[in-house]
């Protein structure tokens, strides 16, 4: 499913990209990161339940989110947040990365779409709540710089569909909630967070 190309109204002024499952379709992404890392399993789950259990939170800044983040990680296995932080940012999110440059590509409609926008001097933001966005673009092959932003929600110290996070996008950008429409494949996440400002939303729906 793409974008409807009749959303890129004369009102919007900048369109915010999800990246994991939208800017490729994730399937199967779990079980290729659990057969490239099979000793990892616990600390991935204990990843996974920690972000689900802090989807929608706000804590202000990058710091104090990490810092909840890897405490609530340590919860559900035996290592020390130390160890946490360095596992996630040196092997977890590495890994990730690698993954997405072997089995994937991007979907078919993103070149056509953001050619689109840029004839209509619409800019472009990429909001992710996992980082190593500009590794994982590389490694899609798609061009980082096509984008005017990059920003992964715990640099701004939340994750969606934390309202602060899209707010403080527009904010930057100079547009008013009403020029921005979000695109993602997360109607708890993505479309949430842009409900939650009045901004546009469009599924998609990546097979």
């Amino acid at each position: 499913m793409q974008p409807d190309p009749h959303i890129l109204t004369s009102e919007i002024r900048l369109v915010i990209f999800d990246l994991d499952g939208t800017l490729y379709a994730k399937s199967n992404m779990v079980w290729h990161m659990m057969f490239a890392a099979p000793s990892d399993w616990r600390m991935m789950w204990a990843e996974r339940k920690t972000r689900k259990q802090l989807r929608g939170k706000w804590l202000g800044d990058e710091n104090k989110f990490y810092q909840t983040y890897f405490q609530t990680m340590a919860t559900y296995c035996s290592l020390s947040t130390d160890q946490l932080r360095t596992w996630y940012f040196e092997k977890y999110m590495p890994l990730m990365v690698n993954v997405i440059r072997e089995y994937y590509k991007p979907v078919c409609w993103l070149f056509p779409f953001i050619e689109e926008c840029k004839k209509k001097g619409i800019r472009l933001v990429v909001l992710s709540d996992y980082g190593h966005i500009h590794e994982k673009l590389n490694a899609l092959n798609i061009d980082p710089n096509i984008f005017d932003l990059l920003i992964a929600a715990p640099e701004l110290g939340g994750l969606k569909p934390a309202h602060q996070l899209l707010e403080k996008v527009a904010e930057y950008m100079a547009v008013t909630p009403e020029q921005c429409l979000v695109i993602g494949d997360r109607e708890d996440t993505d479309g949430a967070l842009a409900q939650s400002i009045g901004a546009a939303f469009q599924l998609i729906q990546n097979s």
